[in-house]
């Protein structure tokens, strides 16, 4: 059992310590956590909990292709989606649940 849990860290560390061939394969936890795969980036933002008055007092909830935000009093949860930014030539791809935004050649 030990030494599967030995492999599994030394493959976390390098899995986002590989840089190889121009950005084709990497890894990072700034400014938020992703994984780069033959050159395509699946990035997913850790989700955020607030508990206390500064979460706020009035309820509110939201949904956009960046997540989902709950509110009730005194607590707010902040679930983001993962992105997949995908490139070709110039171009440029951002998916999202519910939304894609192209940027490059037009």
């Amino acid at each position: 059992m030990i030494t599967i849990i030995k492999h599994l860290m030394i493959g976390a560390v390098l899995l986002f310590a590989a840089t190889a061939n121009a950005g084709l394969f990497g890894g990072g936890w700034k400014p938020n956590p992703n994984v780069t795969l033959f050159g395509q980036k699946l990035t997913w933002p850790i989700p955020s909990l607030c508990v206390g008055a500064k979460a706020g007092v009035l309820p509110d909830a939201g949904v956009s292709p960046d997540g989902l935000d709950i509110k009730i009093p005194y607590l707010a949860v902040s679930i983001p989606f993962p992105s997949l930014l995908m490139k070709a030539g110039t171009n440029t791809v951002e998916v999202k649940l519910g939304a894609i935004d192209k940027k490059g050649d037009e």
